[in-house]
């Protein structure tokens, strides 16, 4: 099976990297969108503009199954996919695999960290408060991360600064489930850690992973297949997430 990956930029990477681990003997693409990240400062119309090309350019190389996984792409611009995916090829998106991820730990509060663009959307908060009503939810945009992580700066003391700004108002009121609702953040696990003591750090790559598994008919390890990646601007890749590739 030839599943495609997309994501605005590297974050999509972290989703890949499971769905790899889990599944080696299938083929991947990977298309990153590098000429035009971040998303999450973009209007919607933007983003969804952005999704349309980024939809047509992979569904040239005719997968299988196209996972979104960028938490913008996904609040605002899933039907734009399955409009270019048709014949029955699945699309899967990271929000709902995010919801689960958070409802499988049966908090008493979740806080969503995210982009801008995904916290404007209210997808998360909608789809929590339908399924687990008495859950109290937290939302909080961290803007500078994403660009901040492209940039390479993953254990640059700037970082720790600005999540420490992001995060204070929320550190002291766990416990919980903190939800890294943009694939960008899995880089960066080890700072939310450290940010966020009280709270359990949890990620969407997992439950992604476990919506791939029922399309597959066997999941015995396979040989690893090379992955095709393609970046609207292969120069933007930093150079810590070339070991990935």
């Amino acid at each position: 099976m030839k599943i495609a990956v997309f994501d605005s930029g590297i974050g999509g990477m972290t989703v890949l990297d499971e769905l790899r681990r889990r599944f080696p003997g299938q083929q991947y693409l990977y298309f990153g969108d590098t000429a035009n990240v971040p998303y999450g400062p973009k209007s919607p119309s933007q983003i969804r503009s952005l999704c349309r090309i980024a939809a047509e350019s992979m569904k040239i190389a005719s997968p299988d199954a196209v996972v979104i996984a960028c938490n913008t792409a996904s609040s605002w611009a899933m039907d734009v996919f399955t409009e270019v995916f048709t014949d029955g090829v699945p699309v899967h998106g990271v929000v709902e695999a995010g919801v689960q991820s958070i409802l499988s730990a049966a908090p008493e509060r979740a806080l969503i960290l995210a982009t801008r663009a995904t916290i404007r959307s209210g997808i998360y908060r909608k789809l929590l408060q339908q399924q687990a009503p008495g859950l109290e939810v937290r939302e909080q945009a961290c803007p500078l991360l994403v660009p901040m992580i492209e940039e390479g700066w993953i254990r640059h003391p700037a970082l720790e600064l600005v999540l420490d700004e992001y995060l204070r108002p929320h550190r002291d009121s766990g416990p919980g489930v903190a939800l890294l609702a943009c694939t960008h953040y899995p880089w960066i696990r080890e700072a939310f850690k450290r940010a966020l003591p009280n709270w359990r750090i949890v990620d969407s790559a997992t439950a992604v992973a476990d919506g791939i598994q029922l399309l597959l008919k066997e999941t015995t390890p396979g040989e690893a297949i090379p992955v095709e990646w393609r970046f609207t601007d292969p120069d933007a890749v930093p150079e810590f997430a070339h070991g990935m590739r």
